[in-house]
């Protein structure tokens, strides 16, 4: 077997996939939420779940496009979601990187960095900064991560500032 045409084939199955999640990511920013789209893949191809933040819709900061999407796919699936991707527009805060790690995703694919999504949106984006490597790096069953699909893309959806970026909750 020819490894460069693996490569170029999974290069080009995470440029495809990442293409939904900037879909995903579109619809939910069109619907003034935060720009962070997710697809969940299985071993075959197949789409198993797809979802956008929707912590403005559900008035709920743990309604994350990831966690939104694992529970999608767990419901499809069972929690075992062993030989899925997830493909997300953002480098995964804890509590998602964690969903995915839970529910056995064994590979995470993301556009941007939550690093870089910072320099663009300041403080306007409220995460955690743990980068996903070095919460791989303290899992005794690490993920395969894979960054960089669609980089430029991903990141100018959070060009706008205070309007891409997660809302702060509000207050009583």
């Amino acid at each position: 077997m020819d490894r460069p045409d693996l490569a170029r084939t999974a290069a080009a199955r995470h440029e495809q996939f990442m293409q939904r999640a900037l879909e995903q990511a579109r619809i939910g920013q069109a619907r003034g939420e935060p720009p962070f789209g997710v697809v969940i893949v299985d071993a075959g191809g197949v789409v198993v779940a797809a979802d956008h933040d929707r912590v403005r819709e559900h008035g709920d900061m743990s309604a994350h496009a990831e966690v939104l999407a694992v529970r999608a796919a767990c419901r499809a699936r069972g929690a075992d979601l062993h030989g899925c991707t997830l493909y997300t527009t953002c480098e995964p805060c804890p509590m998602c990187y964690g969903a995915a790690w839970l529910a056995r995703i064994g590979t995470i694919v993301y556009g941007t960095t939550m690093a870089a999504v910072a320099a663009v949106a300041g403080q306007a984006q409220r995460e955690l900064r743990i980068d996903a490597g070095t919460m791989n790096a303290m899992s005794p069953e690490p993920l395969h991560l894979v960054d960089g699909i669609a980089a430029g893309a991903c990141l100018a959806l959070f060009a706008t500032g205070a309007a891409g970026a997660r809302p702060a909750p509000a207050l009583p």
